[in-house]
């Protein structure tokens, strides 16, 4: 999988928090550069109309990112009741227990990405993903409850058609490239250039998820590339999404899932695909 052994769960923590750090950092940083703005029309100008502009629109940027930032880091300290861990092990008895914590992190990856920054997004783990059908199976009450905790609306699983067409295997290709862009931000990873595949895209390997999804570092990060070099627009936001049981070209492990997790909200649709492309061979 072209990736150092020490992909643990803490390593990964301490990628998060060294980006918390980064991230507070570029925060007060800005937030003073906008105060100096507003100082300088005052001071140099005696025009107080754009220094007041400034700081609203500071005291409303301010808000909404320090409430990211406490949901990410609230998020990141989550832990799911035993009981859940029950149901996988009588749906999953062949999956160890010591496997659990990496799934569990996995999943609150998928939703940290989503809390960063809404748009289509696909799951790119069977492990993952199989939490998350008990969840909406046999747990809906907590799972409903944690997504309005976390998100402030549902996170919808949405099956798809077997059969696409090739602009729906694009769109699906693009949603596993926003989420490898969102799972290399959310632990400080460089997505074009970085040692380490994101967290969630390692889940299967890791637990020995049977047919699950094995990703190689070089052909994720190639891929990106490409498709940064085509668009200007990253990641794409949509109304839908959808995905289907092909693999990406260049991908190791064929996809067999026949699902898509879509979210919506009011309006405005925050949208998820299921595991759409086997990635490796050549998130």
């Amino acid at each position: 999988m072209n990736q150092p052994t020490n992909t643990t769960i803490h390593y990964f923590q301490q990628h998060t928090r060294n980006t918390f750090s980064k991230t507070w950092l570029r925060f007060f940083t800005t937030i003073l550069i906008f105060s100096a703005l507003g100082l300088i029309f005052v001071y140099f100008f005696n025009i107080y109309f754009p220094s007041i502009i400034i700081a609203i629109l500071s005291i409303i940027w301010l808000k909404l990112r320090l409430n990211r930032l406490r949901k990410i880091q609230e998020l990141e300290n989550f832990k799911f009741p035993n009981r859940i861990w029950l149901a996988f092990k009588q749906r999953h008895p062949n999956i160890r227990q010591s496997s659990y914590p990496l799934i569990e992190e996995g999943f609150k990856d998928y939703l940290a990405i989503h809390l960063w920054r809404r748009g289509a997004y696909a799951m790119p783990s069977h492990s993952v993903d199989a939490l998350w059908h008990i969840l909406i199976e046999e747990f809906d009450d907590f799972y409903q409850s944690m997504s309005q905790r976390f998100l402030g609306y549902e996170l919808i699983h949405k099956p798809h058609d077997l059969q696409v067409t090739e602009s729906q295997r694009a769109a699906q290709r693009q949603q596993l490239l926003n989420t490898w862009h969102g799972a290399c931000a959310l632990h400080g990873l460089n997505p074009q250039n970085t040692q380490v595949l994101a967290r969630i895209f390692q889940v299967d390997a890791h637990v020995r998820w049977e047919r699950g999804l094995i990703f190689s570092l070089p052909f994720m990060m190639t891929m990106y590339s490409q498709m940064m070099s085509s668009t200007s627009d990253f990641p794409q936001a949509s109304a839908t999404s959808s995905c289907s049981s092909s693999s990406c070209s260049g991908s190791s492990s064929s996809c067999d899932s026949s699902h898509s997790h879509s979210t919506s909200s009011d309006s405005s649709s925050s949208c998820s695909s299921c595991s759409s492309c086997g990635g490796g061979g050549g998130d």
